[in-house]
């Protein structure tokens, strides 16, 4: 599947959304695609070759697993994506036909001509109609598909066996699936952004009609309300792309510090180039190489499961992308102020300005920029305690006892690689160890720094208020006391010459 047309798609509609329509994209592309890309597809990559039934009838393993799974989990997503996305296809399509009628009205009667339109992205007429069903068809989509998840799956998220009484197979079979807890995490993660997905739109769909309602409740009170809102956002910097997450961080380098460099560069280069290069092959047969000392069919996917209920890699995928997802809110805190400068001067003039650096590290940008270097943290520090807390050590040992049903008894299961595995892992905790330094550097370099300006404005205030209160108290004395007005001129100048 080729998701360029999506990128593309979804690129355009960017440019005529609201504030809830560009952090739903950023959802959709983050927590949805992205996730679907780096880890759903691979943790299903193998689903039906190691979905093991304790029989050995021809056909009945095919007839079982059709049976429980008629349409496969990441197909299902992915006809959910292109659903979900292609009504913003109508919003281009209806922002295109208006550029054409423009461009055809100025080609009849000439450049100078009244346009038809004060700007063709203005979510004005038609076009608010259109982004409006579009909402709506967005949200009934994903309502769809998640009725259809519990509908056909009938809201069983991957239990460890089930049974199988569908011919051929002989008798009433046990069925177990292959990885069924790393399956039933990313089952229930996607389930819950698409629900935060509807909620988005909703909160879009409330805040379109309140604006409309107040617009018309103004339009009698301000003639030229339209005419002075005509300057609407049509484009932004903010493009969606594939590179997305490099774009994100880019971006976000120019805001920061330079602790917040040294944290990029370590996350690129120590963390998402190791991850793609080195770790992602060390772990890519991992059960496939999982051996125990029995034949019992279900036995080694159990352990398996009992033992890597979400493996490292998709661990450390999903701590790259909710790590590295706080800076999208740096950087669509400066979008919204270079918005609002925009639109300050489209409506004041050129001259004048809101902020002297839309990027500047103050007032509300400066605790956006905080916050974002605390959640950070606190994601590196939450995905470093499950690491150790569900594989209950950074260290991957070469063998595993196992006794979780069906084994027939202690069996022992034997951990492919386990001592580069175990080194790759040292290597990924120490470096999430190191961002989590940098950035607390950063908070602290970042709250010592508003101090000393807070001190230094404090004293400045108290030197200026200090002579305020002199120059006061020197003008009521000459006030009151005409001769000293006359004694500082006697001793001050002298006929021909002045006297210091």
């Amino acid at each position: 599947m080729n998701w360029a047309f999506l990128q593309g798609l979804l690129s355009g509609v960017n440019k005529y959304s609201t504030a809830f329509g560009r952090v739903w994209l950023a959802i959709v592309f983050i927590f949805r695609l992205l996730v679907f890309l780096v880890a759903c597809e691979k943790v299903w990559g193998d689903e039906q070759k190691d979905f093991d039934c304790n029989t050995r009838q021809p056909g009945c393993h095919n007839v079982c697993y059709d049976h429980y799974y008629p349409v496969s989990y990441t197909r299902l997503w992915a006809i959910q994506l292109i659903f979900v996305t292609c009504p913003s296809l109508l919003v281009t399509l209806h922002v295109s036909y208006r550029e054409d009628r423009e461009c055809k009205h100025r080609l009849k009667h000439g450049e100078r001509c009244v346009p038809l339109y004060d700007d063709t992205g203005k979510k004005r007429g038609g076009l608010w109609w259109t982004y409006f069903l579009s909402l709506l068809f967005k949200m009934a989509v994903d309502g769809v598909f998640i009725f259809l998840l519990f509908y056909i799956y009938e809201a069983t998220f991957f239990p460890p066996v089930v049974k199988c009484r569908e011919e051929p197979c002989p008798n009433v079979v046990d069925c177990y699936i292959a990885r069924p807890t790393e399956k039933r995490i990313f089952t229930v993660f996607m389930v819950a952004t698409s629900f935060v997905c509807i909620v988005l739109t909703l909160c879009e769909v409330f805040y379109l009609c309140g604006k409309r309602f107040w617009e018309s409740c103004r339009r009698d009170d301000s003639p030229r309300f339209v005419r002075e809102n005509a300057f609407m956002m049509t484009t932004t910097d903010m493009i969606m792309d594939w590179n997305f997450l490099q774009g994100l961080l880019s971006g976000v380098n120019k805001y920061s510090t330079a602790f917040g460099r040294i944290w990029l560069s370590v996350v690129f280069v120590f963390r998402v180039l190791v991850f793609v290069v080195a770790a992602e092959r060390v772990w890519s047969d991992d059960q496939g190489h999982f051996e125990c000392n029995t034949r019992q069919p279900g036995c080694t996917n159990i352990c398996y499961d009992y033992f890597f209920p979400i493996s490292h890699i998709r661990l450390w995928a999903l701590q790259l992308i909710f790590v590295t997802c706080p800076s999208f809110m740096v950087v669509l805190h400066v979008a919204y102020r270079e918005d609002r400068e925009r639109k300050h001067r489209a409506k004041h003039g050129g001259d004048t300005r809101l902020y002297n650096d839309p990027g500047q590290k103050h007032g509300g940008l400066w605790w956006t920029y905080l916050t974002s270097l605390f959640v950070k943290t606190g994601f590196e520090v939450t995905f470093l305690y499950l690491l150790h807390y569900v594989y209950h050590s950074f260290r991957l040992p070469r063998r595993v006892q196992c006794d979780v049903s069906p084994c027939p008894n202690l069996v022992d299961c034997f951990i492919s690689r386990p001592t580069e595995k175990t080194i790759f892992t040292y290597f990924m905790v120490a470096a999430s160890v190191l961002c989590i330094i940098l950035s607390g550097c950063e908070i602290l370099y970042l709250i010592a720094r508003r101090v000393v300006k807070l001190r230094y404005r404090g004293a400045a205030r108290t030197s200026s208020r200090k002579v305020g209160i002199e120059a006061l108290s020197w003008k009521t004395e000459t006030e009151s006391d005409p001769l000293t007005i006359g004694s500082l001129m006697t001793r001050c100048w002298h006929p021909g010459r002045m006297v210091t």
